[in-house]
């Protein structure tokens, strides 16, 4: 028996493999294939590294308070009769926090030079304090060279006035021949602006 002719002609219609694409059917594909792109690359590429946390300022009179507090406690810990070694190792922690080109000694001096003055003075008999201040390299050498001489003298002069014999005590300048920390940072100029205290027989 055969089957009408318009059922054929349907059957045929709906069977046909070569339908029109539309643009989106063609366009999904590849935008699919873009986006998984996109995700690998973005998994590839490595995270930037978290910011360093920021470095403090430093603090210069918070890093001669604390020197000062370690230099008093080792002073006070002298034995009765100290050794030159001993008491130069205790000054040389004190820190003369001197204004900016200046060589007058700040009120706050006056406690830690007492202190030294008591120090030096239970020194054996013809024991020389020899006190050399140092700046850091900011600044014309020559004139920090001059600077440098004329804290050290400050400090000689305030050690006399606080008891100490004069034949003891000499001082010099070193300005900033002699660092002992990177003059490019802060708290490197910081530690070479210092008196250093040494002993002689």
């Amino acid at each position: 028996m055969h089957e009408p002719e318009s059922a054929v002609h349907r059957a045929e219609v709906l069977d046909r493999a070569d339908l029109p694409r539309s643009a989106l059917n063609t366009a999904w594909p590849l935008a699919a294939l873009a986006l998984l792109l996109l995700l690998l690359l973005r998994a590839c590429v490595l995270a930037a590294p978290p910011p360093a946390p920021a470095t403090p300022a430093f603090d210069a009179a918070a890093a001669a308070a604390q020197a000062n507090d370690e230099a008093l406690a080792a002073l006070q810990a002298l034995p009765a009769t100290p050794s030159p070694e001993e008491v130069v190792a205790a000054l040389n922690g004190l820190v003369i926090n001197f204004a900016s080109g200046s060589h007058a000694l700040p009120a706050a001096a006056q406690p830690l030079l007492a202190a030294a003055a008591e120090a030096i003075s239970r020194l054996p008999s013809g024991t020389r304090i020899v006190i050399t201040g140092h700046t850091d390299a900011v600044g014309d050498a020559a004139a920090n060279l001059v600077l440098s001489r004329r804290r050290a003298q400050s400090v000689r002069a305030a050690l006399i006035a606080l008891g100490v014999p004069e034949a003891a005590l000499s001082a010099q300048g070193m300005g900033d021949l002699k660092p002992v920390a990177d003059n490019a940072t802060e708290a490197g100029r910081f530690r070479n602006r210092r008196i250093e205290f040494t002993a002689t027989p």
